[in-house]
């Protein structure tokens, strides 16, 4: 069996200074060579993929698709198009061995597209011949971006693509009314509402709130909120690792002190000299730092209980929906300000056109919206 291990502190083979940089062995342990080569590519050459979440997103796409070559006898460099094309179909009809579910469009597309990356490199090295799919191009549906933005699209909405991807719409984002925020909070401990009102205030992600530090939370003694109604915080744990800064409340930096000083103290006592646990600023009950997976599972839990669909990224919606609001009804009072391009900023989005998104979510589903931005944002709004 293929076995997927990561680079770690303490496990850094070939004098790897990156920790997470994936690893690929066959059944005997064995480097398999050229996944291991471009993993190394896109982790120490490839100036586009810097961080160890994307690096896992590839190598598990890549590992998947050597077990399947493992299980059915193929050659991972003999394979054509007719195997790649079962492989598609075989996650078409079937469940993700991970979750029990049916796969989702978005990531058979996904798994696509990081074989056809790692197929293109291995020929342009000539480790292969020729790639085993063929690529066209193909008409993009997108919403239709500003006037401003108009002239960065030389593409006239088409794109080429690996034609073995399946059609797939992307679903507006869903704001929760608060609500359901409310009744879900309310199947929740302490810590657990506080990090959900991170994600509400600032539309912070899940991994970004698990890789808070106790540091990076500021000291307000001397802050009043009619000066500073809102503390910048720099984020380095983000998506993609692009930094970023979010803007929490004064009196959530408050509460989040509140929690270090009560909760997060009693938990720290029963961690083991853990290094990890003193510096994370949210904390499991006992003293590990609270990571990602986590921080999604209690979230889904709670709404199970509370008898709510939503997801804890549905929180991030919310957030930008309502401040998407916030920044337009701005514009009446400062003209200059570009909501779009503010709030893409503020989400950290490095492509507009994930942001416009939002646009279409207000035209559809602007009483929710509106209902958030009154809760959340009081004064400001």
């Amino acid at each position: 069996m293929v076995e997927l291990v990561f680079s770690t502190s303490s496990f850094c083979p070939f004098g790897l200074a990156n920790p997470g940089v994936p690893i690929l062995l066959d059944a005997q342990m064995r480097l398999i060579e050229p996944a291991c080569a471009w993993f190394l590519h896109l982790a120490l050459v490839q100036g586009r993929t810097r961080s160890p979440a994307t690096w896992r997103t590839y190598a598990e796409a890549l590992y998947d698709w050597w077990q399947t070559c493992e299980a059915n006898g193929w050659g991972w460099d003999r394979v054509g198009y007719e195997e790649v094309a079962a492989y598609r179909n075989r996650m078409l009809s079937g469940t993700s061995d991970l979750t029990g579910r049916p796969y989702a469009r978005s990531t058979i597309n996904t798994r696509l597209r990081i074989i056809a990356l790692f197929y293109g490199w291995c020929a342009q090295r000539g480790l292969i011949a020729t790639v085993p799919f063929t690529s066209g191009e193909v008409a993009v549906g997108r919403a239709r971006a500003p006037s401003m933005l108009r002239h960065l699209d030389a593409s006239g909405g088409r794109q080429k693509v690996n034609e073995l991807t399946v059609r797939h719409t992307r679903p507006l984002p869903r704001a929760l009314p608060i609500g359901e925020v409310r009744r879900v909070m309310a199947q929740m401990g302490a810590r657990d509402r506080l990090i959900v009102e991170w994600a509400l205030m600032t539309g912070a992600r899940r991994m970004e709130i698990a890789g808070l530090k106790l540091a990076q939370l500021p000291a307000t003694d001397c802050v009043r909120s009619e000066d500073e109604p809102v503390i910048p915080i720099r984020l380095e744990s983000t998506k993609g690792a692009k930094p970023r800064q979010i803007y929490p409340p004064l009196a959530l930096i408050d509460r989040t002190r509140a929690y270090v000083h009560e909760e997060r103290a009693i938990a720290l006592r029963s961690s083991r000299t853990n290094s990890d646990a003193e510096s994370a600023l949210f904390l499991t009950e006992d003293g590990r730092p609270l990571g990602a997976c986590r921080i999604g599972m209690i979230f889904s839990e709670a709404c199970k209980r509370a008898g709510v669909a939503g997801t804890f990224h549905a929180l991030r919606h919310t957030f930008a929906g309502a401040m998407l609001a916030f920044l337009q009804r701005q514009t009446q009072r400062v003209p200059e300000l570009n909501p779009l391009l503010t709030l893409q900023t503020i989400l950290g989005h490095s492509d507009p056109s994930t942001t416009m998104i939002y646009l279409r979510m207000l035209a559809t589903d602007l009483t929710a919206i509106e209902n958030a931005l009154g809760d959340l944002y009081g004064a400001l709004a």
